[in-house]
This record gives structure tokens, sequence and C-alpha cells, in this order.
């Protein structure tokens, strides 16, 4: 019941609470200085994976660790993230912005793996 309800609207909540202090004109910033929105989705979805997978493979972890550190490095960013940066003081624009970007490039990527992987199939799952 935790789970299902609070979680949810803890982070909704936090969310919220984050967009309330930005304007349009920060997100505008975001998008006039482009660089650092695609470094930072390049350090996420190429960088750190990379990084991860040499780490797994020159310390001989078990299988479960490794596996454990290869999600974790492929996942994407989310309200963790934003609220540090908050915290922080940094760009939450940004933060919000990469946030979202890698999050839809995630989804496009499961499709794309799920078509390549059945491509004899017509339909596309998604396995969570």
């Amino acid at each position: 019941m935790i789970i299902d309800i609070f979680l949810p609207l803890s982070l909704i909540f936090i969310m919220f609470t984050l967009g309330l202090g930005l304007t349009v004109d920060d997100f505008i910033k975001v998008v006039r200085e482009p660089k650092a929105l695609g470094v930072g989705i390049l350090n996420q979805m190429v960088l750190l994976p990379i990084i991860a997978f040499s780490i797994v493979s020159l310390m001989g972890l078990t299988k479960e660790m490794a596996v454990g550190m290869m999600i974790l490095a492929c996942c994407p960013g989310g309200v963790t993230s934003n609220i540090i940066t908050k915290l922080a003081r940094g760009d939450i624009a940004l933060s919000i912005s990469y946030t979202a970007v890698v999050s839809i490039v995630t989804v496009i990527t499961l499709l794309v793996k799920d078509q390549v992987s059945n491509s004899d199939s017509d339909s596309c799952i998604l396995y969570f």
C-alpha cells in the first residue's frame, strides 16, 4: 500500500515543487545552450555503461553484482537527481530537461531493441 500510493504521490509532490521555481526562460536557456544537455546525455547513455562494464570486467565481480551494477549504470536519472541538483544549487531546468530526454530516449531504445530482437514478430512488447 505504501509503495503503491505514497511513493508515487511523493514523487509527484517533489517534481511539482521543483517546477514551481522555474520559468519558461530557464528552459529557453537550456535550448539555446544545448552543449551541456548533449554532454550529459552522452555521459549517461554511452560513457557510464562503458565504465561500469570496464569495472565489472576488471574487478571480477560475481554475476549478481555485475548484473546489478550494469542495471544501475543503464538506468536513466530521475527525481532523486533533480532534488540533489536543487540542494546543490545547480541548474534545475537543465536537470529536469536531461531527465526527460534520457527517459524518452530509453523508452525508444527499448522499443527498437525489442523490434530488432523480435524481427519476425509484428508486435512490440516492453518488458518491465
